[in-house]
């Protein structure tokens, strides 16, 4: 009679050793990442930078040095301080204009899901074709349409990222039609719209938290992309496309600062939202929370 021996798990194994999984490390890091730039972004005025806004045309386009450890832009401004202080600037308008879109989006997503054959027509449709267009040239279109601003950057923002939230509760919520909750809940007289918010859009949400993060990555890229172009953050409010393209006719002359460090602290920025990102997604994944 063959005898099978139970296998246990090795003394190298997460629960033996204490360590976290790789997809825990990724999440700690990006979060610790972010948090530092933002509380660098939030303090920056309490933590004695010079004034971003206030010219000195007598250090104009200077190297870096003790005075300005990383130079000055073509009136003189300190380049760390508009930097940092971009943070804000940058990080708000994208963190404000993907919660819009989200939580349109998520409404309109459950209405799809809950709302009848028409409703699950219309507005996937609606959905494809808000993406069929670039975001760029769908944002200077909207810019010309009704004119520049904050206003005007947050409604971009919002307008691109309800078509992902849309499709993503949408998809989260068709299976819970039939869920026993759900059935249950019809049969006990509760209302649709009650069925929707109290049962429904908790569990399609799932999904969203880990697209959150990813969703304010493109929406920094395409703020700094407007900006850059010129029809985004007007000048002189601090803003990293803004300063990228002040700076940019400079680098063929050796003056690589006032564009360089801007672009070095959006890429920095992308990266850790991108990280929490996918750390989410893997977090969740691994819990079964996500499929």
């Amino acid at each position: 009679m063959r005898m099978t021996i139970p296998r246990f798990p090795s003394a190298r194994s997460d629960q033996f050793t204490g360590k976290q999984p790789r997809s825990n490390g990724i999440l700690l890091r990006s979060v610790i990442g972010l948090g530092v730039l933002v509380a660098v972004g939030l303090l920056a005025p309490f933590l004695g930078f010079a004034d971003p806004l206030a010219p000195n045309l007598s250090a104009q386009l200077s190297p870096p040095s003790f005075e300005h450890l990383l130079g000055t832009d073509s009136l003189g401004r300190d380049i760390l301080s508009r930097s940092v202080h971009a943070i804000t600037v940058d990080l708000s308008l994208a963190l404000i204009g993907v919660l819009c879109g989200a939580i349109i989006g998520a409404v309109l997503g459950a209405t799809a899901a809950f709302g009848g054959r028409s409703a699950d027509m219309v507005l996937p449709r609606f959905a494809e074709s808000v993406q069929a267009f670039p975001q760029v040239l769908f944002g200077m279109a909207l810019i010309a349409i009704a004119g520049g601003g904050v206003g005007s950057l947050i409604a971009i923002i919002a307008v691109v990222n309800v078509p992902v939230y849309l499709m993503m509760v949408r998809a989260a919520a068709l299976p819970l039609r039939t869920a026993d909750f759900t059935e249950a809940a019809r049969g006990a007289g509760v209302p649709r719209l009650k069925i929707v918010v109290k049962y429904v859009l908790p569990n399609a949400m799932i999904p969203v938290f880990s697209q959150f993060p990813l969703s304010c990555t493109y929406s920094i890229q395409l703020i700094a992309g407007l900006s850059f172009i010129g029809v985004g953050v007007e000048p002189p409010t601090p803003e990293w496309g803004t300063m990228i393209k002040e700076g940019a006719s400079y680098i063929v002359n050796g003056v690589w600062w006032p564009s360089v460090v801007p672009g070095l602290m959006l890429v920095l920025t992308t990266i850790a939202l991108s990280s929490l990102s996918s750390g989410l997604r893997r977090t969740l994944l691994k819990q079964g929370t996500l499929g």
